[in-house]
């Protein structure tokens, strides 16, 4: 461990042996949820952080809290995320069966009434 380098005065080799003894105890607290259970028992741990460390944000724990906060605001985005992609392949899976191949060309003189307000051009930027 004596070939790292030294970070803001700290031996950065000393400090990776220190987390790798602590981090057993640590790692079915802390952790990247996958599933919404992790995501529930990460919420849990950042809810007490926030009893026990209140408004300080000098608590020897409040850095824990934020790290905490970062994985679970990470989860829930990629979980926007993948339910957005699956309502958007929903609506195209439904355009699809609503317009097929057979679909006859509309034209504008099959047209009832025309909209005085509509632009070609806003429907190209709006796709």
């Amino acid at each position: 461990m004596d070939n790292f380098r030294e970070l803001k005065g700290v031996n950065i080799g000393i400090e990776i042996q220190t987390a790798q003894d602590k981090w057993p105890a640590l790692a079915s607290i802390v952790f990247v949820p996958h599933t919404e259970s992790d995501y529930h028992q990460l919420t849990t741990l950042r809810d007490e952080l926030k009893t026990l460390i209140g408004k300080s944000e000098n608590h020897p724990l409040a850095s824990l809290m934020e790290v905490v906060g970062a994985l679970i605001e990470k989860y829930e985005l990629e979980q926007e995320i993948e339910e957005r992609d699956t309502w958007h392949a929903l609506s195209m899976q439904m355009l699809a069966r609503a317009y097929g191949e057979d679909e006859p060309e509309y034209t504008t003189d099959m047209l009832k009434w025309v909209n005085p307000d509509y632009k070609e051009s806003d429907v190209a930027t709006a796709i």
